[in-house]
């Protein structure tokens, strides 16, 4: 459900059928959904090489690029860009958005069956129908719900691949999982890596190094995002006094507060609550 004073603007959901283009640079600040219907496709990422066919799914978090992309003449997708801007306006509570972000980086191809791949269309046409109905008097709050049911699936087929991947990891991928899980327990008190380092029983360095290698980003990154997601969705979601938000999150003071946002996201808290 969107945040309470998010509007939907016209860049913040866009189709198209080209994939070039949008694995273009022109959309790195966009997280991209691939599906392929037909054809096939390959490209590194991270100079490791992929290969996806007709019933793949590809998600690239914002940031991904593309390199070496070869396309089959017969190749047929559609393609759903979503901006940042309205992927953090309207988070999910649930514990796959936090670890499918892990998964995706190391696995952006979905191998989806038959069954799948015919309920994520069902949802692409649902958006696009809703996208185009601008006279409905709840036009924003429909296609937020069209949305949201679609990552809802996606975070289902999602969990399934996890599944799989997971019986086939080592120590450093049941690590990774446990460190999420422990960020979903206590990230509002504590923001160190030393903190999870302990409770996993490894150092600092070495929980590092497995996020790094795993997701392309350090432990401190994920506490950060972490911390900043939960934050926005309480300042933006709630009418909860910046005092109460701040204790919440264990700041000691109020200004700690308002400088760690402000650092991390650009903008102070009451910025945030600025537009109604």
């Amino acid at each position: 459900m969107a945040t309470r004073d998010y509007v939907i603007q016209e860049q913040d959901i866009l189709f198209t059928e080209d994939i070039l283009e949008a694995c273009s640079g022109t959309y790195n600040d966009y997280l991209l959904h691939i599906f392929i219907t037909q054809g096939c496709m390959s490209f590194t990422l991270d100079d490791k090489f992929y290969q996806a066919q007709s019933g793949s799914g590809i998600i690239l978090l914002q940031g991904m690029t593309l390199h070496d992309i070869c396309l089959s003449d017969d190749i047929k997708a559609v393609v759903l860009l979503k901006s940042r801007r309205y992927h953090l306006a309207h988070p999910q509570r649930t514990p796959h958005n936090i670890k499918g972000l892990t998964y995706y980086y190391e696995n952006p191809i979905m191998q989806m069956n038959a069954q799948d791949m015919e309920l994520c269309l069902r949802d692409l046409d649902d958006i696009k129908n809703r996208l185009s109905q601008t006279d409905h008097i709840y036009h924003q709050e429909t296609l937020d719900r069209s949305v949201e049911n679609f990552v809802y699936d996606i975070f289902h087929i999602y969990s399934k691949c996890n599944s799989q991947q997971a019986s086939k990891g080592g120590r450093e991928a049941l690590l990774a999982q446990q460190f999420v899980d422990l960020l979903q327990q206590y990230v509002r008190q504590v923001r160190t890596v030393e903190f999870y380092a302990d409770k996993l029983f490894v150092t600092p360095k070495y929980l590092s190094r497995i996020c790094l290698q795993s997701t392309g980003h350090n432990a401190s990154y994920w506490i950060t995002h972490f911390t900043l997601s939960q934050i926005m969705e309480e300042l933006t979601g709630t009418d909860r006094t910046l005092t109460d938000i701040s204790n919440d999150f264990n700041f000691p003071y109020l200004s700690h507060f308002t400088r760690y946002v402000k650092q991390h996201s650009g903008k102070t808290p009451s910025e945030y609550r600025i537009k109604k």
